[in-house]
């Protein structure tokens, strides 16, 4: 019995979670799609909202670490909670105050403390799915995208919903959907012993295991490659999430394509999620990382060209790609460190900062040079080099295991 009533919580549990993420998403779709209105309604410029949004990163990203701290000492699934509480009051403040003040401490900051449970979810992720790791953790991250799925075509489509209903509804949410859930359907199994969950970690990441035993440069550079790639995949999604929509208007791109191509970058997401869930299960996540920056680069390129169909053929390869990054860094992180949620944390620090950077580089390039042109083009290099790094550490690392067996073979 006990064996089938596991599976059942890590479900549920996985349920609960991709509903949190959904959520926790949802103020962030709002500011990327009425930014405009928002700027117009409260007198602010556009590098203002940047400013409140790199505030919440900034804070969400300090979190980060401190939330795994908290999720090891009180259970990840408090952490949860205080997280929920957070973009609850957050919402609420922005649609009870209406003004510049209450827009930036609601948004900026209150709901910047959602950043607490990053780490907490994977963590408690990781103790409900012994194996299949990567897939249940880029369905997990699919919330967002099914999310901005279902979002846009709504904002787009009806114009009696304003930004301001927006957040109410979303602190709504929140308060009577989200927090019942969590308190009912999310499980916390008993943490196992750190040498048998290490074990099992290994035997789902037999395939990479040969870096654990290396040591010295090979080790420093895999180190440096993640963390510059999760840096680069956070400027990537501050520059997407934050600033999309704006660039297609700029380039005078009609509300009928803008609408196709972001419900169909939300589709591509999640069909992504399970692709490269398989993806990174089934093959070296190094050389499986390494194509993901890839088909970014050639995305980066098509928006920064502004043809006809760039906004579509963006949508099919950022979408495609959009969740893979961050579990599949973790996971290769994994190697050498533990998934305890303090480690965790400090993974997703180096992608809220580059979220950080993106999304302020974004609002102060338009304010400057009213073009996001440079933006773009930055995101296309960062992807260019993370893309090498990854694939230089799987050559590097091949070799190294050739070396080894050949060693072992002569002895």
């Amino acid at each position: 019995m006990g064996s089938f009533i596991r599976p059942i919580h890590a479900w549920t549990g996985l349920l609960t979670l991709w509903a949190v993420g959904f959520t926790g998403a949802l103020s962030r779709f709002i500011m990327a799609f009425y930014q405009v209105q928002i700027s117009e309604e409260l007198g602010i410029g556009r590098g203002f909202i940047s400013m409140a949004w790199s505030t919440n990163l900034f804070i969400s990203a300090i979190c980060a670490p401190l939330g795994g701290f908290l999720a090891d000492r009180y259970g990840p699934k408090k952490i949860i909670i205080a997280s929920t509480v957070s973009s609850i009051l957050g919402a609420g403040l922005v649609y009870i105050g209406h003004s510049p003040l209450f827009f930036y401490v609601g948004y900026g900051i209150i709901s910047g403390f959602v950043g607490i449970s990053a780490s907490a979810t994977y963590m408690l992720l990781f103790q409900l799915f012994r194996r299949h790791q990567a897939k249940a953790a880029t369905v997990m991250s699919s919330s967002s995208s099914l999310g901005l799925t279902i979002c846009t075509p709504l904002f787009v489509l009806n114009s009696w919903i304003t930004w301001e209903s927006a957040f109410l509804a979303s602190s709504m949410l929140g308060l009577f959907l989200i927090l019942p859930m969590i308190t009912l359907l999310l499980r916390s199994p008993k943490q196992m012993e750190d040498s048998k969950q290490e074990d099992d970690e290994q035997k789902v990441l037999s395939d990479d295991a040969p870096i654990v035993h290396q040591a010295g440069q090979l080790r420093y550079l895999s180190v440096f490659v993640v963390g510059f790639g999760l840096f680069t995949c956070g400027f990537n999604m501050g520059t997407v999430e934050m600033n999309l929509v704006a660039i297609h208007q700029l380039a005078n791109v009609t509300p009928a394509m803008i609408a196709l191509s972001m419900s169909l970058l939300g589709i591509l997401e999640l069909a992504g999620s399970f692709a490269f869930g398989f993806l990174l299960d089934g093959m070296n996540r190094r050389l499986a990382l390494a194509l993901l920056y890839g088909v970014r680069v050639v995305g980066f390129i098509l928006l920064f060209l502004h043809i006809n169909i760039s906004p579509v053929l963006f949508a099919i390869a950022f979408g495609i790609t959009y969740l893979g990054a961050v579990p599949g860094a973790l996971l290769v992180a994994s190697e050498w460190a533990t998934s305890r949620g303090k480690q965790v944390g400090y993974y997703i620090f180096l992608h809220q900062a580059g979220g950080i950077i993106g999304a302020l580089a974004g609002g102060l390039v338009y304010d400057y040079y009213k073009s996001y042109q440079i933006l773009i083009g930055l995101d296309a290099f960062l992807c260019l080099v993370a893309g090498a790094g990854y694939l230089l550490i799987y050559r590097r690392t091949a070799a190294a295991s050739a070396r080894r067996t050949l060693s072992s073979a002569s002895s």
